[in-house]
């Protein structure tokens, strides 16, 4: 009587693996696609939120990572110019280091076409007009929605 209840839980256990592998392939397509949809959550730009009153900035046009990178002592440079000539190339993000009010990043219509209109003016001194905005799950860096930009003029 004990073989035959021995026998009858191995069996059980022997179906209950196999419906488990049969199984897994799906739970791991699933896992994957669940992280896959969290991952492109995360790095979608959301909606904003607020706008806050037109202005304009005076700063230096720089890309966000190398301006991380080598600092703010050198973003006129040619290192850090073709650097972020580098990384724009490679869908990096233009910012504006403001006098006074520290780093924003670029958004709108002048982030389009991987920043197309600002190409010119990394590295060089700039009046930037449009309006601070607050943009959903956006935690990094605050950001300026960019309507103009002209060359700062010399005092």
């Amino acid at each position: 009587m004990d073989i035959s209840r021995a026998y009858n839980r191995n069996y059980q256990l022997t179906q209950y693996f196999w419906e488990v592998s049969q199984a897994m392939p799906k739970t791991i397509v699933a896992g994957f696609a669940g992280v896959v949809l969290c991952v492109a959550t995360a790095l979608a730009q959301g909606p904003i939120t607020n706008r806050m009153a037109p202005t304009t900035f005076r700063g230096v046009i720089v890309e966000v990572s190398c301006f991380r990178q080598q600092g703010a002592a050198t973003v006129s440079s040619p290192e850090q110019i073709g650097c972020a000539k580098k990384r724009v190339a490679e869908s990096g993000r233009l910012g504006i280091l403001t006098e006074g009010d520290g780093l924003f990043q670029i958004t709108g219509g002048f982030a389009e076409n991987k920043y197309a209109k600002l190409t010119a003016f990394i590295g060089k001194s700039v009046d930037a007009s449009g309006a601070e905005v607050v943009i959903s799950n956006n935690y990094d860096y605050k950001s300026f929605e960019v309507s103009k930009v002209v060359p700062a003029k010399k005092n």
